[in-house]
């Protein structure tokens, strides 16, 4: 065999292998509870507009502000109800997520557990409430597909864990504006000191 001939089939060796290594990982399965499971669609549509009703005038004592969260809301219910399985964030498939603290802290994979978790909550449009998103972003989480990054958010757990995602709005909207309500954001601190363990 000649020296080519081996430096060939070494690198083919190489890639087959590597190849076979990326198809151990599974993708991610969303089997959770999901938001159309817990909710009729009259209680999704019941609390979503509640939230709309707790915005008060504008500070010149206008309704702008709680015009366009109901007009923003009927955008979420009409696509709530439009996509459902394939509108669980991240839209893709992914079969790795990692969070890192910013903006040089600890850097940790999710177990599936953690996974299912954190997912059960972004992805339940009761879980958050209509606020403002200007925030400081204490971590991020990448959602990879075979080492790739396909998808992230950011969020802050001060700012009553404020989540964004990136793209942003509207192309995901169960998140509304990405303020998490206090009765799911001890969940969501939960699952961050878990990992943070």
């Amino acid at each position: 065999m000649t020296r080519t001939q081996y430096l060939i089939i070494l690198i083919l060796t190489i890639c087959v292998t590597s190849c076979g290594l990326k198809s151990d990982k599974k993708n991610f399965e969303h089997d959770y509870i999901k938001y159309w499971d817990k909710y009729s669609e009259q209680q999704l549509i019941d609390t979503l507009y509640s939230d709309t009703l707790k915005v008060g005038p504008d500070t010149e004592g206008g309704w702008t502000t709680r015009d366009f969260y109901k007009n923003t809301t009927q955008e979420l219910i009409n696509d709530l109800q439009k996509n459902k399985a394939d509108g669980l964030y991240p839209m893709t498939e992914f079969n790795e997520v990692k969070i890192e603290k910013l903006p040089f802290g600890f850097a940790k994979a999710f177990s599936n557990e953690q996974t299912k978790k954190f997912l059960e909550i972004i992805n339940d449009p009761v879980s958050f409430d209509w606020g403002e998103t200007t925030y400081e972003p204490e971590y991020r989480i990448d959602f990879l597909k075979d080492d790739k990054v396909v998808a992230s958010l950011t969020f802050g757990i001060q700012d009553m864990a404020i989540v964004k995602t990136e793209p942003d709005w509207p192309e995901f909207k169960r998140m509304k504006f990405g303020k998490i309500k206090p009765e799911r954001y001890k969940d969501f601190v939960d699952i961050i000191n878990e990992i943070e363990k």
